[in-house]
């Protein structure tokens, strides 16, 4: 799956696919391998989610002092911007590759991680905004939206077709409605339902420490409506002074860097998934194995 060399794979790796057999997985499977993952090789996340959660960081600066980069320093905010999105790709790359790595039981280290996103990261990023400009793009009319979920979930495993397939993929969209396609709805029920279960992760989290913001008391009045918004929109506390939203915005980030990951493995399992249901991907390894 990953491309062999000295500074990415140990010379005597060896596949372990006896110890982790290969084979169709249901989604409570896929929600346990997620978790046994993230926790067995959370080192190895370190990195990559560390590039994602600098990107979150740069966005929600840019977001909460856009009318002063406009009105200011508009070079600088175009700056924060690109830095955003980059260091998001990084991240979500990286995250995928180590995904892959360690769900084929492969020794990988997170240096060799960053250096094979980086290897890809062009047509990563050129795919990632193709995906956000076409579904963001329907999802601007009502009439839009169906056709907006349509392609966010056929072309929901690009990411993994991207980064995990070698040779590298001309077509990443085409491959990943190869996979989706006569399993549409399926693959809608399975990407929804990570995609809430991570975003319920977030919310219990936010709220948790919100009602101990309650309790406290420490930025003025707050109230339950305050701290839903806050867990589930993410919406910053009105009238707020500056160190009580400095405050919100690491907590913000720890519950980030904690919950964002659950996604990206899950749907970079989902798609091992696919290519096992449909093209006896784990048969093809045993061989490679053997």
């Amino acid at each position: 799956m990953l491309e062999q060399n000295n500074t990415s794979l140990q010379d005597n790796n060896k596949s372990t696919l006896a110890m982790t057999p290969l084979k169709p997985m249901g989604f409570g499977e896929i929600l346990d391998t997620t978790f046994s993952l993230y926790r067995k090789n959370l080192t190895l996340f370190l990195g990559p989610v560390a590039f994602s959660v600098f990107g979150e960081l740069a966005l929600h600066l840019f977001t909460d002092f856009s009318d002063f980069f406009f009105s200011r320093y508009l070079l600088l905010g175009i700056g924060m911007v690109i830095f955003a999105v980059t260091f998001f790709t990084i991240g979500v790359g990286g995250i995928v590759i180590g995904t892959g790595a360690t769900y084929l039981n492969e020794d990988i280290t997170i240096r060799s991680v960053l250096q094979h996103t980086i290897q890809r990261f062009w047509q990563l990023l050129g795919c990632l905004f193709l995906w956000s400009l076409v579904v963001g793009g329907l999802t601007v009319t009502i009439i839009g939206i169906p056709f907006a979920i349509f392609f966010a979930v056929r072309w929901g495993f690009f990411i993994g077709t991207v980064m995990l397939e070698k040779p590298v993929v001309s077509t990443p969209f085409r491959r990943s409605g190869q996979l989706v396609s006569e399993m549409w709805w399926q693959m809608f029920g399975m990407l929804l339902a990570i995609f809430l279960f991570s975003t319920l992760v977030h919310a219990i989290f936010e709220i948790s420490i919100g009602f101990i913001l309650i309790l406290t008391n420490p930025g003025g009045e707050i109230d339950f409506i305050d701290i839903l918004e806050w867990g589930l929109l993410s919406e910053p506390f009105e009238n707020s002074a500056p160190f009580f939203h400095a405050i919100l915005l690491v907590i913000h980030l720890c519950v980030y860097a904690i919950s964002f990951p659950i996604w990206i493995i899950g749907v970079t399992l989902v798609y091992f998934n696919q290519r096992i249901r449909k093209e006896g991907f784990d048969i093809e390894m045993q061989a490679r194995d053997n």
